[in-house]
């Protein structure tokens, strides 16, 4: 993560540093250039002004021969040499054409400035020379002016210059900065999109695949963490499964026996009943039946419905709920229920151990919850879904209708209804939750519907291909 962090801001780093170091030798160019400029205007005002005081003096000598005179005469002079040689430390050295004028004009200045004569028989012969000095110095400073104007330009272009260097220059460490992000991004998007995927997987309780995520180290941690949490849950599931079948085995030994029983008491075996014993054994066969039923519920919830994949095959739907309503047919002769079942479609493409264990609950449910003399009303055809035909089948039943509040619920694991229901034995709340995932993994779907006339209708949509 700091790696990641300074690579990104690196670029950055390196756009303030050059920008720095640009504005930086950009004020030292131009504080140079000024004072450059500064000192040549002042050097040659300076020189007009002592020109014109010098040529003041040569004139009062002339007029009144003072030896005075002559001597501020020619320590003015001097200065103006010692002006002109400063001049020459500030003067621009570069080949410009304006630069080299400039020197071309101060050499003659010197020249004709070393031309006063600084013994007083001579200044009256030498007067003519400050017309030429004034002419020239109104040029140098003109030529000056002019120097300083192209200076100025100079510098405002290398400004403007160096102001665009730096904005393309920002604009494409701004693009590396961008794509360096990206690259962060991806690098830890990356292992966070393993670690999603992984717990995906966990969810819908797939353990076969090993978890291995690949990144920073603290991702691999996370990721070594996952891969433990894994291989833990996978031990529990084998535990859960293993103790499933022991439940299966020591639930259906006694069960199967019980049943065994009962049907010998039934078929006469240890003597003929009496109507009253018929009664109790018709209620142990009964009952018997329905334990048996919970108890392959309760196993179906953990095994059947998690099962890996789906065994498709045609099933007479016809023959399929025949066998099973002769299941229920004591219960429903004892309750008086009026049942009918019909369909229009004979085959479809089903794995045949799920489909009949959804019946089986919706079947159950009707048969329990439908009261005495009800009405009990099966039907299937096929209709137009989605994703193309589909097998619908409604399975309603007369009664108590289901609560607005309950309709939400209805369908969750272990939640019981507060409907009345028949029989001893009470519901284990997971039957309508093993048929709607059952039908799930058909990629159909099991949901409750209103009916014309009867209270309760639950609607069973299968499609064609199965689970694709």
């Amino acid at each position: 993560m700091l790696f990641g962090l300074m690579t990104v801001v690196a670029p950055l780093c390196v756009a303030i540093f050059y920008t720095v170091e640009t504005i930086d030798e950009q004020a030292r160019q131009n504080q140079s250039v000024n004072q450059q400029i500064i000192s040549l205007t002042r050097s040659s005002q300076q020189f007009e002004a002592g020109l014109h005081e010098l040529e003041r003096r040569a004139r009062q000598y002339v007029a009144l021969i003072d030896s005075d005179l002559l001597a501020l005469f020619v320590r003015e002079r001097r200065q103006l040499l010692l002006i002109l040689e400063q001049m020459a430390t500030v003067l621009p050295d570069h080949q410009a054409t304006t630069a080299t004028t400039i020197r071309d004009s101060w050499q003659l200045l010197d020249a004709t400035l070393n031309q006063l004569p600084e013994q007083g028989a001579e200044m009256k012969a030498a007067l003519p020379l400050f017309a030429q000095l004034g002419d020239e110095s109104f040029k140098f400073q003109r030529l000056v002016q002019r120097y300083v104007d192209q200076r100025l330009a100079t510098l405002v272009e290398d400004a403007n210059n160096i102001q665009r260097s730096l904005l393309v220059m920002v604009g494409l460490l701004a693009v590396l900065t961008f794509f360096f992000s990206i690259l962060l991004i991806y690098w830890i998007n990356s292992p966070v999109r393993q670690i999603r995927k992984q717990i995906r997987q966990l969810g819908s309780g797939d353990m076969s695949q090993p978890i291995h995520v690949s990144g920073p180290a603290e991702m691999q941690k996370l990721g070594s963490q996952l891969e433990w949490l894994r291989t833990r849950l996978a031990e529990l599931e084998a535990e859960k499964l293993q103790f499933l079948r022991h439940m299966s085995h020591e639930l259906k030994t006694p069960l199967a026996s019980l049943r065994e029983g009962a049907d010998l008491m039934a078929e006469g075996v240890v003597g003929e009943l009496q109507p009253k014993q018929q009664d109790v054994v018709d209620i142990l066969q009964a009952n018997s039946h329905e334990l048996q039923r919970l108890i392959e519920n309760l196993l179906d919830y953990n095994q059947m419905v998690h099962s890996q994949a789906l065994a498709l095959q045609l099933v007479n739907l016809q023959a399929l709920w025949q066998e099973l309503i002769a299941t229920y047919q004591m219960t429903i002769e004892r309750k008086g229920l009026q049942l009918r079942y019909a369909g229009s479609v004979d085959r479809w493409a089903v794995d045949e151990t799920k489909f009949r264990a959804v019946l089986d609950n919706l079947l159950s449910n009707a048969v329990n919850y439908t009261p005495q003399q009800g009405v009990i009303d099966i039907s299937w055809y096929k209709a137009e879904g989605n994703g193309g035909e589909q097998l619908v089948m409604d399975v309603a039943n007369s009664g108590d209708p289901i609560g607005e509040q309950e309709k939400a619920k209805i369908f969750e694991p272990f939640y019981q209804g507060t409907g009345s229901r028949s029989g001893p034995i009470k519901g284990s709340g997971i039957g309508l939750s093993v048929a709607k995932e059952c039908m799930q993994a058909h990629g159909g779907d099991l949901v409750l519907v209103k009916h014309d006339s009867l209270a309760v209708c639950f609607r069973l949509q299968c499609p064609a291909e199965g689970n694709e």
